[in-house]
């Protein structure tokens, strides 16, 4: 069942958005939240929050699904990455043509293939892997701080990237 959120729910949904640079985009939006162990957070109109909030029947979708959260933190999918990418550099690595394609099939990122790095990102955080135009391509954890992330190796491990649609097509 689509319900608003509470407001734990979106003080966590809040610190996610800071924690990627756009805090003053989390308070634009509309959004509503599936009940479930986490949470799934949807962006909505105001007129699709109207219709999915407590129907019976509950509609199956209603907007776009941009993170879960649960009792501690909220995090974020692909679709939310690219919502936030296009607000925000932070935690941010931008990437070459040739790792944009093997990102987009599940590759690790090599620091001698990554042009642009956010200077906050630290050892282990999580960060959103853009293309040379700043669009998110996948989600990722950096091995080292800054500095170390142009090293010859591979320093950012990636997580989630949209190739896996693709790549769950033809299954």
């Amino acid at each position: 069942m689509f319900r608003g959120m509470k407001k734990n729910e979106l003080t966590l949904v809040r610190r996610g958005f800071d924690y990627w640079g756009a805090f003053e985009l989390s308070k634009e939006l509309e959004l509503v939240v599936r009940q479930g162990e986490p949470a799934a957070v949807y962006l909505v109109t105001p007129e699709v929050k109207y219709f999915a909030i407590g129907r019976e029947p509950e509609p199956d979708m209603a907007g776009l699904h941009i993170g879960d959260v649960g009792k501690k933190q909220f995090s974020l999918t692909l679709e939310g990455a690219y919502l936030i990418a296009r607000a925000s550099d932070r935690k941010k690595v931008k990437v070459t043509g040739q790792a944009e394609s093997l990102v987009l099939y599940g590759r690790d990122v090599f620091g001698s293939s990554i042009t642009w790095a956010d200077e906050s990102i630290g050892q282990n955080e999580r960060v959103i892997i853009a293309n040379k135009y700043g669009e998110a391509i996948g989600l990722g954890r950096a091995r080292y701080a800054h500095d170390g992330l142009f090293a010859d190796r591979v320093t950012v491990t990636t997580e989630a990237d949209v190739g896996l649609y693709i790549r769950a097509q033809s299954r």
